[in-house]
């Protein structure tokens, strides 16, 4: 069995070369984010390591898997509220890269019990507003959610901006609405920055944090 490399927010970074050459021969997972730095990086360059990424994932399709963040979600869909740093001098050539290459992007990725999403499932969340199953893959719901579960899906919670009370879906749930991760799952997700990876338990839940490329840190699952 080969391990498993999870790659936390990109957010314009290469090091993401690095982690790969470092790491040969392995299911490379991204956790999405690959637009709006916090640092000033050239926009010919940002797009440049996006198409990088999407060329991975064209050459190693069944070792590259490439979920998708609220950074990138806000550039071609109008359900997804649109985030901190969005940058409209880019958005439309982002529009057309993620547009022409969606098929290669998905929005939850499962082998076995471990769930991988960009910003992670509340149990609440999970059960009451997004309306899912427990008893059946988890990753496949979260990947093709009804017209009716497209609300919750989207969904920014109060931690991050939201109506008060409200807790944030895949793509925007905040470290502090995760404290009652779903059960029986050992999650990996990004959106929340750590210094290094992190790891929560409660409630029969476990979720870990990789929101760390930025600091040269990432996940190796054996």
């Amino acid at each position: 069995m080969i391990s498993t490399i999870v790659i936390g927010d990109v957010h314009g970074s290469t090091y993401w070369k690095e982690v790969v050459k470092e790491n040969p021969n392995c299911h490379y997972i991204f956790l999405g984010d690959y637009l709006d730095p916090y640092e000033n990086i050239a926009r010919q360059k940002l797009i440049g390591n996006l198409n990088e990424i999407i060329q991975l994932k064209k050459e190693h399709p069944d070792d590259a898997t490439l979920l998708l963040g609220n950074h990138d979600l806000h550039y071609f869909m109008d359900e997804i509220a649109l985030g901190s740093r969005f940058d409209f001098k880019i958005s439309e050539k982002a529009w057309a890269l993620f547009s022409e290459n969606i098929q290669l992007f998905q929005f939850a990725f499962q082998d076995e019990n471990y769930v991988f999403t960009h910003a992670g499932i509340s149990h609440q969340w999970f059960i009451e507003d997004f309306k899912g199953d427990a008893g059946r893959n988890i990753a496949e719901q979260l990947n093709n959610p009804s017209s009716e579960q497209i609300p919750a899906w989207c969904r920014c919670g109060a931690y991050r901006g939201g109506k008060r009370g409200a807790i944030g879906g895949i793509f925007w749930a905040d470290i502090h609405e995760l404290q009652e991760p779903l059960p029986n799952f050992i999650q990996v997700v990004g959106h929340n920055r750590v210094k290094d990876v992190v790891e929560y338990t409660n409630k029969g839940g476990r979720i870990i944090f990789c929101d760390c490329l930025w600091n040269k840190h990432y996940l190796k699952i054996e």
